[in-house]
């Protein structure tokens, strides 16, 4: 059955934007034109929609407590300019709703890796404020023993909206901070996370009863859980070397590194059989 562009959004109810870039830019969607406009196979949609739905885990709010704790003390580190180097410089604020994300992910695909395929992942859960971890999986339980990772895996975080994993220079072509598999994971952490947080809190309690009560204001949601969509990995070398993708370019004149390294989520390893292949070679 083939479905015009908006019955096909209100199909997979995922927002206009989100959908427009996973078939314009990834790919990942794949729709045909006729007389102008936009025709989508419902049965392809609902397969896409599928496996969306099998590579979504969701985090408690216990377990979005632990990965904002941990941020916040990566915030406050000695050392300011931990990841990149790209952006310039950041405040607390800013840095810790970086670091919540990349953290979210890396609890998604650990949860994600347990619950599907049963395997146990250790992350690296402490705070070090004088160097950056290159590697993201710690260890793997054999047994009920550790043992260290034969691959060095990065986790790396971005909106829901968002259609590749960008690796900067710096993580990709230095030997001390290069991996092995590239993991791309998209976090459904609302904006407004950390006032949703407060919203019960009595230091918030006067402005949240004003937006719930005033016309013309929106109030202040309640944070139940965190989405996590893990989208698939790459190897090393499948990246490809580029200065801009859809809608960004990165070889602009103020720009000191001017190319990326760059994977489409819809060429990305996302079948069950690629991940057991994965976890073999962990």
């Amino acid at each position: 059955m083939i479905i015009n562009r908006k019955e096909a959004i209100e199909l997979l109810k995922i927002p206009e934007k989100n959908f427009d870039n996973y078939f314009k830019n990834s790919c990942e969607i794949i729709g045909f034109k006729n007389r102008g406009r936009w025709y989508f196979n419902r049965d392809q949609l609902l397969e896409w929609d599928n496996l969306r739905k099998e590579r979504t885990v969701r985090l408690t709010l216990n377990e979005y407590e632990t990965c904002f704790d941990f941020a916040i003390k990566m915030a406050y580190s000695t050392r300011s300019s931990h990841g990149t180097g790209i952006r310039g410089s950041r405040s607390e604020v800013q840095m810790a709703d970086d670091f919540i994300l990349g953290i979210l992910a890396e609890h998604g695909v650990q949860k994600f890796l347990k619950e599907k395929f049963d395997v146990e992942i250790i992350l690296d859960l402490d705070v070090h404020p004088d160097h950056i971890t290159a590697q993201d999986f710690d260890g793997i339980c054999d047994d009920g023993v550790k043992r260290v990772v034969k691959l060095g895996v990065a986790v790396k975080a971005s909106k829901m909206k968002s259609c590749f994993n960008i690796i900067p220079p710096i993580e990709y072509e230095n030997e001390d901070r290069k991996s092995d598999i590239y993991i791309f994971v998209r976090v459904g952490l609302p904006s407004d996370h950390l006032f949703r947080i407060l919203r019960d809190h009595s230091f918030f309690k006067g402005v949240a009863d004003f937006l719930d009560e005033e016309e013309g204001f929106r109030e202040i949601e309640e944070l139940t859980d965190i989405p996590i969509w893990i989208c698939g990995f790459s190897y090393h070398d499948e990246l490809e070397r580029v200065t801009e993708i859809p809608g960004q370019s990165f070889s602009n004149e103020r720009a000191r590194i001017k190319h990326r390294y760059v994977k489409s989520v819809s060429e990305m390893h996302n079948s069950d059989e690629d991940w057991r292949d994965l976890i073999e070679k962990l």
